[in-house]
């Protein structure tokens, strides 16, 4: 199974849709919520998915070195054969993460799932995930993780904000953010206690404070 972090949108890389396939259209919400840019490629204007921020929607098949420059492809059931066809020799041994919803079996990509969340989404896709309970138990590891990561981003900013405002940033995260990444302090945000990780955090924090004071 591969989970992505995503910080940020890739820069230029577009997740390209061909025709329209079942959840699909919550997909493209998800995407379009943390700015994902998406081109749909749909013979019937992709009405599902218009007026959706970022969602550039078009009636002609991608070209192909699109769709191996894309950030995701998505293949629907109502694709026309011959797009199907010819998108897949085109991303063949491309490494871009594909679902196809009329042939799971050839794709990378066992299902898309993004999950916006406070600083970052997360992103999952897995060839093992294929039986209904598998994917519902990574459903609700990604959540609990959304939390997690929020959560710890949440802490480091607040530290930074009360104690290290004045430090550059590549000294704050090589100093001070490394050293929250203790068991401690991740026990405590995955436990869904903030306020013991941050009361833990300030006492470590505090003896890097009194060290670089020396």
């Amino acid at each position: 199974m591969m989970i992505p972090v995503l910080l940020k949108p890739p820069a230029g890389r577009p997740a390209r849709v061909l025709g329209k396939g079942r959840g699909f259209a919550a997909v493209l919400q998800n995407l379009s919520r943390v700015g994902w840019p998406v081109e749909v490629h749909d013979p019937d204007g992709g009405p599902d998915y218009s007026g959706l921020p970022g969602v550039r929607v078009v009636t002609h098949a991608p070209p192909a070195p699109a769709l191996r420059q894309a950030s995701l492809v998505l293949i629907g059931a109502s694709c026309p054969a011959d797009w199907r066809s010819r998108g897949m020799q085109d991303l063949e041994g491309s490494g871009v993460p594909v679902w196809d919803e009329s042939d799971p079996s050839a794709c990378t990509l066992a299902f898309p799932m993004w999950m916006p969340g406070q600083h970052l989404s997360l992103a999952a896709w897995a060839s093992a995930a294929t039986k209904p309970w598998e994917r519902g138990v990574v459903e609700d590891f990604l959540r609990h993780s959304e939390g997690f990561m929020a959560d710890f981003l949440k802490l480091v900013n607040e530290l930074r904000t009360l104690i290290f405002n004045e430090m550059a940033d590549e000294a704050f995260r090589e100093k001070v953010a490394t050293q929250l990444t203790t068991p401690e302090i991740l026990g405590f945000l995955l436990k869904g206690d903030y306020e013991k990780a941050k009361m833990l955090a300030l006492k470590i924090v505090g003896s890097t404070t009194r060290s670089l004071g020396q």
